[in-house]
């Protein structure tokens, strides 16, 4: 379970997508939010994850935030150190520098 601060943020965060003001999100917008709040679902994960609902039905934070703990824990989150790694891969003279060609 997420903390309650980090509830809150997600909550805001789904509300930008709460085009009707009415607490709730088109089932289409999963992946969007989902995005919107540091994630990187495939499309195949947002529809297994999704496909309980109508894609023209609205669901609700409460329906949203078990969607959201399931696909963060499914993806490790990468850090700053995993990035450079990657980086490194392409460093080839191992000079801290990237050729553009």
């Amino acid at each position: 379970m997420f903390r309650l601060d980090v509830q809150i943020e997600f909550q805001e965060a789904f509300s930008i997508f709460d085009q009707k003001g009415d607490g709730k999100i088109q089932v289409s917008q999963i992946g969007e939010v989902l995005r919107a709040l540091g994630q990187n679902p495939t499309e195949s994960e947002v529809k297994k994850l999704s496909h309980q609902h109508r894609p023209d039905e609205r669901i609700s934070f409460e329906v949203f935030l078990p969607i959201m703990q399931t696909i963060s824990r499914q993806r490790p989150v990468d850090t700053a150190d995993d990035f450079i790694e990657g980086l490194r891969h392409f460093d080839k003279d191992g000079n801290g520098y990237i050729s553009s060609a």
